[in-house]
């Protein structure tokens, strides 16, 4: 018992320092570039830490694969804990990499078990090639320019409100209380709850002011104006517009690795009220776009349903005074 936890904590510990060394080492704050966004160290430190606490298992013969398997993941929640609670790492980041740090984790042990089949497994240099590999490569990864992949997000609700008001409720979202929003997912880890929005000038080319927690702040500049009908608009993000700590650093709207484009809505009339309809644009640029592209539009699909449902509670209160009155 006390060998295995003293295992575990290695693969803890090897997991918690190549943290920070990758974001020390390998991270430009300035270009709002984060060495934690390489693959080097998403796939590479699990699958290292994986290999390193079968290799000891396996040498102090404390248990079999599936004992070696139990400890890896034991050990990826020590990480994961470290990284959240004293390491700061945000919460939806932790959500995003978790399940590969569950697999990869899995993948370093079947890597060893496949190694013990060649009667390698005993020999130092497969788990040093492991334990180091990350560490040579994210210099490599760095050079490698990041694609830009682009999606589209689509969603309706019908509303049984006619299309004025509901307009109304969109050019002026006042007073926003969180549990108008407390079903949105991206929410309950851990983004900044909105708390108002103000459409400033009614008009192509006119601005919107958007005020969350945290003191997020910024503006949309609106590209297309049919009252009761047709809105949209794009994102103006500053320097200033998400203070630090305020977003997971790695998710930063408007940053390095994920970008808010545009958003529309459409307002169609529908039997004995509105059928409502949000378009977000949004772009992810790394280097695993197709994981980072899952996790975008699933956030963003349900943020966008928790929208809409926000919309439809507020247009089909009876005394449109109750909430959101414009002021």
């Amino acid at each position: 018992m006390i060998a295995g936890t003293g295992i575990m904590g290695l693969g803890a510990l090897y997991g918690v320092s190549a943290y920070k060394i990758f974001a020390l080492l390998f991270s430009a704050p300035a270009k709002g570039v984060s060495g934690l966004m390489l693959v080097s160290f998403l796939a590479g430190i699990p699958f290292a830490m994986g290999m390193l606490i079968s290799y000891f298992v396996k040498r102090r013969k404390l248990a079999g694969w599936v004992g070696s398997g139990t400890l890896s993941l034991l050990s990826i929640v020590l990480v994961v804990f470290a990284a959240g609670a004293l390491l700061r790492e945000g919460t939806v980041c932790i959500v995003m990499a978790l399940p590969i740090f569950i697999v990869l984790a899995i993948l370093g042990v079947i890597c060893t078990a496949l190694g013990s089949l060649l009667g390698l497994s005993n020999s130092p240099k497969l788990l040093s090639v492991g334990l180091f590999m990350p560490f040579m490569l994210a210099p490599l990864e760095q050079r490698l320019p990041a694609t830009t992949l682009h999606q589209t997000v689509t969603q309706s609700i019908f509303i049984a409100a006619p299309p004025a008001t509901i307009w109304q409720h969109i050019n002026y979202p006042l007073n926003i209380q969180k549990a108008e929003l407390k079903d949105g997912l991206v929410y309950q880890i851990g983004a900044p709850y909105p708390m108002e929005a103000r459409t400033l000038e009614g008009k192509v080319g006119g601005l919107r002011a958007l005020q969350w927690e945290r003191g997020v702040k910024f503006a949309e500049i609106i590209t297309a104006w049919e009252p009761n009908h047709y809105i949209a608009w794009d994102y103006k993000f500053t320097a200033d517009s998400f203070p630090p700590g305020s977003l997971d650093e790695h998710i930063v709207i408007g940053g390095h690795y994920f970008n808010m484009e545009s958003t529309a809505y459409a307002l169609q009339p529908e039997a004995n009220g509105t059928r409502l309809t949000i378009q977000v644009n949004t772009s992810v640029s790394t280097n695993f776009n197709h994981y980072a592209d899952f996790w975008a539009r699933f956030l963003v699909t349900d943020t966008a349903k928790t929208i809409l449902q926000f919309y439809k509670t507020r247009a089909e209160l009876p005394s449109p005074s109750a909430l959101g009155s414009r002021v």
